[in-house]
């Protein structure tokens, strides 16, 4: 017997009802009851005991009057007085959907596709609050066929009834359905027909992608513009996507129109492109979603501020390291103030080249340095797939074992989300630790503040009565995001030093590695230096990623 918990919906809004459903993969012969508890960071908020008799059973919860707080939930299992199970999920509660954004993708749409939603409801399962459907649509400059069932630009069978089923589905369980639109690419026929629309080299040769897709002019004087985006109201309209999302391929930075009249810059363009979008599908619903693709990381600086949901940004080589990964995500929440998410589409290619054990470790090890840093990363999708190049239909697969852990992850990261994408934790890494910065001090050799390779590397962020020590154990492995990692060895009894100028109200580990996330209370001690009050105490375990908090009060 094996029993699933999981939330009916991705996320939940301010005040909505929480449902958790709780799935035996068999029918049940027998009645089981069960503990439910819920809780809030350190604090437990709620308990309750429930029967089981049906193979699918639900609990509701009363809705959560915050802005922004995610949730653990535990389901103990009983059996005649004896514990059969323990159960594990999460859940968030957001003001607004856009305030904490877990992208995922979808890219099957095929006819027999169409009636099944386990791809869906397991990325419910994981959280997953957008969905992206990538390669929807009959072509980049015509976005809505007049048919049901067509072959798109790439040559794969597309049934749009199958599409519009997802949707519905997404829609059931609070999820964000996010049409792909590329912003300036064409067919060739379509490129033939307008060619004064198209962009060109400083040759006055076409630009062409994969010998394929036609760049076309997206400047504001361009018939291109208005054209692209009477298509995205197109999708909305007629096939019900909540928002676009907007990919570039990070080339041309800058083309000439046709003729070579004008040289043109296209990060000078992107602002007014996603406004000009903005303002067309507001037209038709205030509730919809627009994410831009900075490729390479560019142009972050110029796009930041404009009206989307979120920086997302497409990394590639050269930032090929867990620090570049890093200053991508702080450079980000600069640039917008720290008032959108940060999503980095970071695509894994070990799932493609090495073993799943290698490419499990890598894409945890990923995760931790997105989430320990304020981002979110966009990478899995379907049922259970992961990304691992730029054209999602040519996806990969994560066994059981590993999707079993990478849900752990997910569990964690919703519960903890306060901690890890508070605005107000600031990172003080660089400034408060090593040489003679005594804030923070690690008594054990073979850390790093700066993500070095074979190492611990250790990030504090802090604000006026919170600190957040992170700690990912990069022993045993390089510092290359992008390749294959081995299991590292466990870090124990790591012992810790922090000087605090207010009373302690606790220190608290948790770690998605052990007790599936479960807060431990750290004991601690008290000790007078020349430098003020210090606390001391000891970080049980480091397997791949624990963390630390400290509640001061004034």
């Amino acid at each position: 017997m094996r029993i699933d918990l999981y939330p009916e919906k991705a996320q939940y809004l301010t005040n909505e009802i929480i449902k958790l459903m709780i799935e035996f993969d068999t029918p049940p012969t027998t009645e089981y009851q069960a503990d439910l508890y819920i809780t809030h960071l350190q604090d437990m908020i709620h308990k309750q005991r429930v029967s089981l008799t049906d193979q699918l059973c639900e609990i509701q919860l009363p809705g959560i009057n915050t802005d922004f707080g995610g949730y653990g939930v535990e389901l103990l299992v009983y059996q005649n007085g004896q514990l059969v199970d323990c159960c594990y999920t999460a859940f968030d509660v957001v003001s607004e959907c856009s305030k904490a954004i877990r992208y995922g993708f979808l890219s099957d749409y095929s006819t027999d596709d169409g009636l099944d939603f386990r791809d869906v409801s397991n990325l419910r399962k994981f959280h997953i609050n957008y969905v992206q459907y990538y390669d929807w649509s009959y072509r980049h400059d015509n976005l809505v066929s007049q048919k049901t069932i067509y072959n798109d630009m790439m040559g794969r069978k597309v049934d749009l009834q199958t599409v519009k089923n997802k949707i519905k589905q997404c829609k059931e369980y609070g999820m964000k359905s996010i049409g792909y639109g590329a912003i300036y690419a064409a067919s060739r026929e379509f490129y033939e027909k307008n060619k004064e629309w198209a962009f060109y080299t400083s040759t006055g040769d076409p630009f062409v992608f994969i010998d394929i897709f036609y760049i076309m002019n997206i400047a504001k004087n361009s018939p291109w513009r208005n054209h692209i985006i009477e298509e995205y109201a197109k999708a909305i309209e007629m096939v019900g996507f909540d928002g676009i999302h907007m990919d570039t391929y990070g080339f041309p930075k800058s083309a000439y129109s046709y003729n070579k009249e004008k040289l043109v810059k296209l990060e000078d363009e992107f602002y007014s492109l996603i406004e000009d979008a903005k303002e067309r599908l507001n037209r038709i619903t205030m509730d919809n979603h627009l994410i831009f693709n900075n490729v390479g990381n560019w142009p972050v600086n110029t796009v930041a501020c404009a009206p989307q949901d979120a920086i997302y940004i497409e990394v590639w080589d050269p930032n090929n390291r867990y620090d570049h990964i890093q200053q991508i995500i702080k450079d980000a929440r600069r640039e917008c103030k720290d008032t959108k998410p940060v999503i980095l589409a970071a695509y894994l290619k070990p799932f493609m080249e090495e073993t799943q054990e290698r490419s499990a470790y890598a894409a945890f090890f990923l995760t931790a340095v997105i989430v320990t840093n304020g981002g979110y990363h966009l990478l899995l999708g379907e049922e259970n797939a992961v990304l691992t190049q730029g054209y999602y239909v040519d996806h990969s697969f994560m066994t059981a074992s590993t999707s079993e852990k990478m849900r752990c992850y997910y569990d964690f990261i919703v519960q903890y989300m306060e901690l890890f994408y508070d605005s107000e934790l600031i990172d003080v890494s660089l400034t408060h630790m090593g040489w003679d910065n005594m804030e923070y001090k690690c008594l054990n050799e073979g850390w790093s503040v700066t993500g070095e390779e074979d190492r611990l590397w250790i990030t504090l962020r802090e604000k006026n009565n919170r600190k957040l020590i992170s700690l990912i154990n990069l022993s045993g492995n390089d510092n290359f995001w992008n390749q294959g990692k081995n299991k590292p060895p466990v870090t124990e009894n790591l012992e810790m030093q922090v000087l605090v100028e207010k009373t302690v109200k606790g220190v608290y580990f948790i770690s998605p590695d052990k007790d599936h996330g479960k807060v431990q209370e750290l004991a601690y001690e008290r000790k007078k230096t020349d430098r003020g009050w210090i606390i001391t105490f000891v970080v049980p375990q480091i397997e791949i990623w624990s963390n630390v908090w400290i509640d001061l009060i004034d």
